[in-house]
Formats: structure tokens, sequence, C-alpha cells
């Protein structure tokens, strides 16, 4: 069966980049945890009683198959065939969420990654009307990935025409920022491992960025996933 979550998350990304708008500033965060396929009663509850026990996160929802299918098929009615083969018997539930404070929502979202019966999670800034006129884009590398690999992923993020402020984050920095910020959040800190983290390139664009879609960085090797997120948080 082939995985949903990773187009779905895939979609968030592609959703929020092809939108416009006037200028407004938020701080906020929208959090997508994707459920396993075969997650138990249990487990599902487990999971929820844990993303509600986050700090900084409210409007926790669940996205039954169904309305994850009816919001896929919306997204992508210009794309078709990337609807291919899908049902919504092969949709994956989801829990929605906000994270209200940019400098933990990034710790929040690996701590959650790691939870049982979540198979991925999708971060992004939150939808806000108007949306706000400049995003900010973590590019996450994998943990193997070579030198070699991330000169590549660092030439094309410079390249694109409107990314600025391009820094690149080693995975230790990583880990070590985010425990600072997480420093006051309830038990979040403990919960935060080093393994969590990873390197990445992290800058700040237009929200509606003239030339390549951020989505042919994903094509690169070496690049595990694009987050689009509040300027606060690069």
């Amino acid at each position: 069966m082939r995985r949903v979550a990773p187009i779905l998350a895939f979609v968030l990304l592609m959703t929020l980049s092809a939108c416009t708008s006037e200028p407004e500033e938020s701080g906020h965060a929208a959090l997508a945890l994707f459920l396993d396929s075969d997650v138990t009663a249990a487990t599902k509850g487990a999971v929820e009683q844990r993303l509600r026990s986050m700090p900084s996160v409210e409007d926790v929802a669940l996205e039954t198959r169904e309305q994850a299918y009816e919001s896929l098929k919306e997204s992508l009615k210009d794309s078709p065939d990337l609807l291919a083969d899908l049902r919504p018997e092969v949709m994956p539930e989801s829990f929605r969420a906000t994270v209200t404070d940019a400098s933990i929502a990034e710790a929040v979202e690996l701590v959650m990654a790691e939870v049982d019966g979540v198979e991925d999670v999708a971060l992004r800034t939150a939808q806000t009307d108007p949306l706000p006129s400049r995003i900010g884009v973590i590019v996450r590398l994998e943990s193997t990935v070579t030198g070699e690999q991330r000169a590549t992923v660092e030439k094309a993020v410079r390249a694109l025409p409107d990314a600025e402020s391009v820094e690149f984050e080693e995975r230790d920095a990583a880990y070590e920022r985010l425990r600072e910020q997480c420093r006051g959040k309830g038990d979040l800190v403990t919960q935060l491992g080093p393994q969590m983290t990873r390197a990445s390139l992290r800058f700040q664009m237009p929200l509606d960025p003239k030339g390549p879609g951020l989505a042919e960085l994903l094509k690169l090797d070496g690049v595990d996933v694009v987050r689009l997120v509040p300027v606060a948080m690069v």
C-alpha cells in the first residue's frame, strides 16, 4: 500500500505556498499528526492525550479518513494523477492542532513524531485571514546526508530568487537551540532527545515566491522534509 501521509504532508506544503494575501504577521503554527493505518482506539486516545498535554497546543481535532479524502480531492482537483488509486479507506486519520508559541513549535513537532501510533507529522504556518506576506522555510536534511549532498542542497536553496537570510544549522546546534527555547515550557525539554534533531537550512522568503517552487527541493538527495513556518521560527 502506498504511504499516504507523506502525500498529505506534500499537499500541505503546496497548498500554502500557492496562496497569496495581504501582509499579516502570525506566530501560530499548524500541526498535523498522521496516524498509523492500524492504530488502535487505545493508542489513538493516548496520542490525543499526549498532544493535548503539550504546552501552547490548542484546537486539537480529529480528521477522519473521509474528511481527509474530501480535503485531498479539493486540494488536488487540478492534479488528478496524484489522486490515482487513492480511496477514503486508505487515507490516514489525523489529529490537527495549533501551536500558539512559535518558539517551541518545532520541538512539539519532533517530540510528537516519536509517539507510538504516529506515522508522520507535518508542521506549517497556520492559515490566517489574510495569510502572512513572508514565511520561514526549514529544509531539514536526512541523518545520513553526505557533504556533497548538503552542498548541492545549499546551492539550490541559495539559487532560489527570493530566499533571504539563508543559514545552515548543524544537528547539535539545533538540539541546543531547541532545549534553550523549551526551558520553562513544562517538561517539554526533558522529552526532547538529540536523536530527534537534524541539520537544516533555514531562510525566509515571500509566501508567493517567483521562480522554481519549493517542492523541487524535496526531490534532492539528502532532503528529508521542507517546512513552511512562521518567520519567527527561522
